[in-house]
């Protein structure tokens, strides 16, 4: 027996329901009808069949090895004595097992948290990192510096505290980093078509990561003469080593993508010279390197750096020495990362001025912990309103006191000066810190793209397209100042559009659907148990140098942390790219289409192809089929 595939025709199913009514009379499923959203016709019903990938995401999330792919047939099969549900409670676990762990959905790159973390219980750290590597290529990178937003859903919050997730991803990404041969992903066939990455920061290196794995010839061009963007530039190395970076991008030089420093485009090439040179599509990643200005008098005098710049001076080797006592005006991750960095360099009396109260500010709870750890002051409720000089550098700030108003609408409360309040501080450098934006120059006059009133790229919100069909933007560009993990994800999902675009393909075809994440999870099976403390360098020691302040997770630790994961969802359903994958709360256990196989064998039909109307549905080995089946799809 050949391979077996089932094909359908959606232009000619009529979504009567016919062959999931048969289908579940012939095998005695419990589960309901998927409704789903095609371009722009009002929902519909659409037949679940599997598409048996080659690469079997739900095979390789499945920690109980439950899920295997038939090498005569290609069929992907459950076996449903190996399934239990991803530990499902039978008379507990109902229908809701079908949606999506809230640690998912929170992620904004979608990783599948619980799918990994559940593999890792088992030991399948190389099927983990596999897992990951599926909507993210720097495991190592996010498991140091992403604020973790997944955590702050996780439902183990209901018991004790969250799982940390962010320790055993790098755990993972770092157990890669330290092995003989690392995990590349499978690359397909080689195409013809060029595509130009402008910037190589962590969303333009997701983006040649994934247009790699198409096949496509990538080729980043970045300005600055070393590759990774804030990664490398922006993220001092006590918090982000730089080998593990630089292990990181040549992990995507050797997928073949071809990266270029010291090249600006708009400058040294312009999009114009790219598209004669063969260039198909581009990704604008250039970030928001350009350093807000405070706006207030002597903001240019000698001693008075901005965030930015100050930290890109000190990563590429060239670290400015302030004196004793620096002021940091700010209060967001940039702004936390100067102070620490002017304290390390010997700045003794370093400190935060912020205008808003602590409550308010943008860095991550962690990092001011770590900030007031490493004894450095945060003055809240303070507001700058001149710099004052001697001999032309800055000698004193004069600020005024704030206070806050009520809560408006969004429930952000705004500083409003106090009359009459000023004071004013000694220091010997000062350094701002207010946020970033885009330097445009790469768009020279033959682009059609536009910008918002923010600075930030017009683009299609969900496809990253923007005016320009062949030019689409992503990260930092396209969104503001934002997180690692949120340029990965925008990285991610430029490159399916690009693949798409330059494939003649529906940009937004069936990328519309939110996920819903699990509001009921069971949590009665398990007690309380303590969350693994992240092992730090004391303060004392880590304030002398540069050495990573996080220590890791060992090995023992990783799995008793990754075992507090209450399997709110159930893995193989969250993985499924087609949405197939179905989770049956009347046995507790995951079912899907497995092609009929054993009819096939037997020279029979299966009940969905023999039951349907319009005939739009084909099952069999795919040479049999009638070539107008596949003009049709």
């Amino acid at each position: 027996m050949g391979k077996v595939s089932l094909m359908l025709n959606e232009v000619e199913c009529m979504g009567c329901h016919a062959c999931e009514v048969a289908c579940k009379q012939e095998h005695g499923l419990g589960v309901g009808p998927r409704v789903i959203k095609v371009i722009e016709r009002a929902p519909y019903f659409k037949p679940l069949f599997c598409h048996h990938c080659e690469d079997s995401p739900c095979a390789l999330a499945c920690p109980e090895s439950a899920i295997t792919k038939d090498p005569k047939t290609g069929v992907v099969l459950v076996n449903s004595e190996k399934c239990n549900g991803c530990n499902a409670v039978a008379g507990k676990s109902g229908a809701e097992k079908q949606e999506t762990s809230a640690c998912k959905v929170g992620c904004p790159a979608h990783i599948d948290v619980q799918g990994f973390v559940s593999l890792a219980v088992k030991g399948k750290f190389k099927e983990a990192l596999q897992l990951i590597k599926l909507a993210s290529p720097f495991p190592s990178i996010c498991g140091r510096v992403c604020p973790h937003p997944c955590e702050s859903e996780c439902y183990r919050d209901q018991i004790d505290k969250p799982v940390a997730i962010h320790a055993i991803e790098r755990f993972l990404g770092d157990m890669d980093l330290k092995a003989k041969k690392r995990y590349v992903p499978e690359m397909k066939p080689k195409r013809r078509e060029k595509v130009a990455i402008i910037g190589s920061g962590p969303a333009g290196l997701t983006c040649a990561y994934f247009l790699a794995q198409d096949g496509y010839k990538v080729t980043i061009f970045e300005k600055a003469k070393v590759l990774g963007g804030m990664l490398t530039g922006g993220i001092p190395s006590y918090r982000l080593p730089r080998n593990i970076v630089d292990a990181e991008i040549k992990m995507i030089r050797n997928m073949g993508v071809t990266m270029k420093t010291k090249v600006e485009v708009g400058k040294d090439k312009t999009i114009a010279q790219l598209r004669k040179d063969g260039f198909k599509a581009f990704f604008l990643a250039i970030g928001a390197q350009e350093s807000l200005r405070l706006g207030v008098p002597g903001e240019d005098l000698d001693g008075v750096y901005r965030g930015l710049d100050y930290l890109r001076q000190l990563n590429l080797g060239k670290p400015v020495r302030l004196g004793e006592r620096v002021a940091v005006i700010g209060g967001g991750n940039v702004a936390m990362d100067a102070v620490r960095s002017a304290r390390r360099l010997g700045s003794e009396k370093a400190f935060i001025l912020y205008r808003r109260g602590l409550e308010e500010m943008p860095s991550t709870p962690e990092e001011i912990k770590q900030c007031r750890e490493e004894k450095i002051p945060i003055k809240t409720l303070a507001q700058p309103v001149r710099f004052i000089s001697n001999n032309g550098r800055v000698k004193a700030i004069e600020c005024i006191k704030m206070r806050l108003t009520e809560p408006d609408e969004s429930g952000r409360r705004k500083p409003e000066p106090i009359l009459g309040s000023e004071f004013t501080i000694k220091v010997e450098a000062v350094i701002t810190a207010l946020g970033q934006e885009s330097d445009w120059c790469c768009l020279t006059p033959e682009c059609a793209c536009t910008l918002t009133e923010w600075g930030t790229m017009k683009i299609d919100p969900l496809t990253f397209q923007s005016d320009d069909p062949d030019i689409f933007t992503g990260g930092d560009a396209a969104r503001g100042p934002k997180t690692v993990i949120e340029a990965i994800a925008d990285g991610r999902h430029a490159a399916i559009s690009i693949n798409r675009y330059l494939s003649g393909e529906n940009l937004r075809l069936g990328r519309d659907m939110p996920l819903k994440a699990i509001e009921q999870p069971q949590k009665g099976k398990y007690d309380r148990a303590a969350r693994a403390p992240m092992p730090y360098l004391e303060p004392k020691k880590r304030i002398k140098n540069f050495n990573e302040v996080q220590k890791g997770l060992t090995k023992g630790v990783t799995l008793q942390e990754a075992k507090r994961c209450i399997s709110c969802g159930t893995c193989c359903v969250q993985t499924c790219p087609y949405d197939v994958m179905q989770f049956n709360h009347e046995v507790t256990k995951a079912v899907k289409c497995d092609l009929c196989v054993e009819k096939r064998g037997r020279n029979e039909i299966p009940a969905c192809y023999a039951i349907c109307p319009t005939r739009c549905i084909f099952w069999g080995n795919p040479k049999e089929f009638p070539k107008e089946v596949y003009a049709g799809l």
